[in-house]
């Protein structure tokens, strides 16, 4: 079928669907429609404006190792003139520490000279699409590190993994902590201590994407998809029933574990799929505090509830914005989320904080390693394509800027 003539629709208005939207675009298709559930793009790069200036209440920056992100502004003529951004870390009194204490430093130069001869071995590790999967990175990632006598790496992964609400390294497989945090980019985060910021804040990738797609369906969350006797796919949203030749996923795919051409197994896999409940709010305080700053010792799984970054983006010192973020308290905690994050920010020196706006995040989807074991990534590969459907949800790009261009963009190589 001529690509003037073939419909796609592709479900997911976050940075992948767009993407791959706009890609399509690109690609001389010509009949494409882009659904979203809410009534906003962007998904996970959420900007929010106050008193003239932008804040995130989502993914913060991109690093320079992101060849692919680079790409993309690249052709998207997008600039990198954002607010400087450094990363210090503190403890809870705002006192600054340091991450690694003096006396483990030299088994972590050994460690880190060991990383990339360990990673060169995972073949898996080197394809945007998930498949022939190594045992070992089937583990949780702290046995990983175990196995691979990584200690002082394990803590500092924790460092860059755990704190931006990815989840807990003794339950996470190795797999997803490799791929979003690999060796280019854990090197970036110790090697250059500015990261890639924006003027307009993240949503300035959404909104050039955007600008290239003709026919964006906002607040159409899609109900179900059903296949016609002709092999065409009919898209049900609350508002109306729509056909299409071709179906791409970008959205959460456990969302979708109800359509009736899935098997027994297919359905029990998306079921599967475990999420990090994450969250952002937006303080308007006095005596803002300064830059970026990670508290270390809030990463255990017993001081969950407990501010894990802020970023007060803008050298504002009196009244202003501070974005901070925190996993879900323990369901047994005496406190409610906000009055744990108010006590954090008096504890910081910042006076009088006021909520402005909060987010709640299902972030960082996996599955864990009897799921991988029995061979999940396998049948949704297996799947790509069957009955017209394409599967690009972060489940499968895993999260990550650079990693859902880098999967959309290998989508649309391999199969459009």
């Amino acid at each position: 079928m001529d690509k003037e003539d073939r419909k796609i629709a592709v479900i997911g208005g976050g940075l992948s669907g767009l993407v791959i939207a706009e890609g399509l675009n690109k690609k001389g298709y010509k009949n494409v429609t882009l659904f979203e559930k809410n009534e906003r793009l962007g998904g996970k790069l959420h900007t929010i404006w106050y008193k003239g200036k932008s804040y995130e209440l989502g993914a913060i920056f991109g690093l320079p190792s992101y060849s692919k992100l680079k790409g993309l502004m690249k052709r998207l003529n997008i600039k990198i003139d954002g607010p400087k951004l450094s990363r210090t870390n503190y403890n809870a009194d705002g006192q600054k520490i340091m991450p690694i204490p003096k006396e483990n430093l030299g088994d972590f130069v050994e460690e880190l000279e060991r990383l990339p001869h360990v990673l060169d071995i995972y073949k898996s590790l080197k394809n945007a699409s998930i498949k022939n999967i190594e045992p070992t990175l089937m583990l949780p990632f702290s046995k990983w590190c175990d196995i691979n006598q990584f200690e002082v790496l394990k803590t500092v992964y924790i460092h860059y993994f755990t704190i931006f609400g990815l989840g807990n390294i003794d339950e996470v497989p190795a797999l997803y902590v490799l791929r979003i945090m690999n060796y280019y980019h854990l090197m970036s985060f110790m090697q250059i201590p500015e990261f890639y910021t924006w003027k307009n804040g993240v949503s300035s990738l959404i909104e050039s994407l955007s600008k290239e797609i003709g026919d964006i369906r906002l607040g159409q969350k899609v109900m179900d998809i059903t296949l016609s006797s002709k092999g065409t796919l009919w898209i049900q949203t609350k508002f109306e029933r729509l056909e299409f030749h071709q179906v791409i996923i970008t959205a959460s795919l456990d969302e979708f574990s109800h359509l009736h051409f899935w098997d027994q197994d297919m359905r029990q896999y998306l079921n599967s799929i475990k999420y990090q409940s994450f969250n952002v709010y937006a303080f308007i305080v006095n005596k803002v505090p300064k830059g970026c700053g990670c508290i270390l010792e809030n990463l255990s799984p017993s001081r969950r509830g407990h501010i894990t970054i802020w970023d007060a983006r803008w050298d504002i010192y009196d009244e202003g914005m501070v974005i901070v973020y925190a996993y879900d308290p323990p369901e047994d905690s005496k406190l409610s989320s906000l009055d744990i994050i108010k006590e954090d920010l008096l504890r910081l020196g910042v006076k009088n904080p006021r909520l402005y706006q909060a987010k709640r995040w299902k972030h960082c989807p996996y599955v864990d390693t009897d799921t991988l074991e029995s061979g999940f990534y396998d049948k949704m590969e297996n799947l790509q394509g069957m009955n017209n459907v394409f599967l690009a949800g972060e489940i499968m790009s895993m999260l990550s800027i650079e990693n859902c261009i880098w999967y959309s963009e290998d989508l649309l190589e391999r199969f459009f």
